[in-house]
């Protein structure tokens, strides 16, 4: 897996823009959805009943399936949205029904006291004909008020932990490499939240759970990038910041993927072999596993890139060389005559056939090379003498 990443030539960075349009389209669909049909909030955040059964006799491990089975039926045919779970008692075997029946939260308080009433009274009728001898021992109902406080601390959690991130980060690296890891775990939030709205899945407190699951993931798997880049600027100094960055997305591609195909690998059974209990639970991991590492690759050291040039000013554009002046080529038979480099004052002022003698002999020696010392000693010599 290492040998299939390293040393390629692929050009990820000069694709970014692909690779927003691929995020952008994929949470604009899920806000579409989430706009017009809204989330399927579950009982944790609508309220609901909270009905306890005794079974006449516990249930052996080799039914408590097929009663699960038996009660989600009666559930269905009855039109009752619910959760169900077996409890027992530490010396016996699991002989208590919990069911959580769904009431529409939009509904008034005595309507809904109604409802609540209604559902445990067409349950425990079926329930009796499928688990002859059950009776119920405990029935409440969960509030708005409670579903209310379990939203806003889902969202503080999730707020919460990103600013946590951000001052991380930006003690780690900088502001910059903060802001564009935050962006992309906002961009992990918001691609699952869509999708469960695209699918109709129903939004309690295991999808939070998931939802924080998520965020740890993909920032664990962001910083492990910012590491490399930050570790490739400094050895590769004088290059191109995003040729740095394509670099280091290359050199840890075979680690990432294969973090996450392991973690997806482990979450594709708990999803398919699991059981109806945590079936969202396990759909919000394989969907978030899979946009965290997406964002982590594609999202968050891509921005970084795009901060770091913007209001860059581009380098200047070489002038083409037809556009350059040529230098004048002398004619090879006739060799060209240097300018004297700085004649003597005193043979300007006097002008004297002696000294203009010696600096023509000074001349033909810079341009033979043979006797170039020989003709300098002579010029001061003459000058000396002039002067005395």
């Amino acid at each position: 897996m290492v040998e299939l990443f390293r040393g390629r030539k692929w050009d990820l960075v000069g694709s970014r823009r692909w690779w927003f349009l691929i995020s952008a389209v994929t949470i604009a669909v899920g806000l579409f959805f989430w706009a017009r049909h809204g989330l399927n909030y579950g009982i944790d955040f609508t309220g609901g009943g909270l009905l306890t059964y005794r079974l006449a006799e516990p249930l052996p491990s080799d039914k408590q399936g097929e009663a699960l089975a038996t009660v989600r039926q009666e559930l269905s045919s009855l039109g009752i949205r619910g959760d169900i779970q077996l409890a027992g008692s530490t010396f016996r075997r699991k002989d208590q029904l919990i069911v959580r029946t769904l009431i529409n939260p939009q509904l008034s308080d005595r309507e809904r006291e109604a409802e609540a009433n209604r559902q445990a009274s067409e349950l425990l009728t079926a329930l009796q004909k499928r688990f002859p001898g059950i009776e119920e021992i405990g029935s409440e109902r969960v509030g708005g008020v409670v579903s209310q406080e379990l939203i806003r601390n889902a969202i503080l959690a999730v707020v919460f932990g990103m600013a946590l991130v951000v001052v991380w980060i930006m003690i780690r690296y900088d502001f910059q490499y903060a802001v564009c890891a935050v962006v992309a775990l906002a961009h992990d939030c918001l691609v699952l939240t869509g999708l469960f709205a695209v699918l109709g899945r129903e939004v309690n407190a295991p999808f939070v759970a998931a939802l924080l699951t998520v965020v740890g993931y993909s920032v664990h798997d962001t910083i492990v990038i910012y590491d490399r880049i930050r570790e490739n600027v400094k050895l590769r100094k004088g290059r191109d910041f995003p040729e740095t960055v394509n670099t280091s997305l290359l050199e840890t591609m075979a680690r990432s993927v294969n973090t996450i195909l392991t973690v997806l690998f482990t979450v594709a059974a708990l999803f398919f072999l699991g059981g109806q209990t945590i079936h969202d639970f396990s759909l919000a991991l394989l969907i978030g596993v899979t946009t965290g590492g997406y964002s982590s690759i594609f999202n968050a050291s891509q921005l970084v890139v795009v901060w770091k040039q913007w209001g860059k000013k581009p380098a200047p554009r070489a002038e083409p060389l037809a556009a350059r002046p040529e230098p004048v080529r002398q004619s090879a038979s006739r060799p060209a005559q240097p300018q004297p480099q700085r004649p003597a004052v005193a043979a300007q002022q006097t002008g004297s056939s002696q000294l203009q003698a010696a600096e023509g002999e000074a001349v033909l020696a810079e341009e033979t090379g043979s006797a170039a010392a020989q003709a300098r000693r002579k010029l001061k010599a003459k000058k000396r003498k002039r002067r005395f």
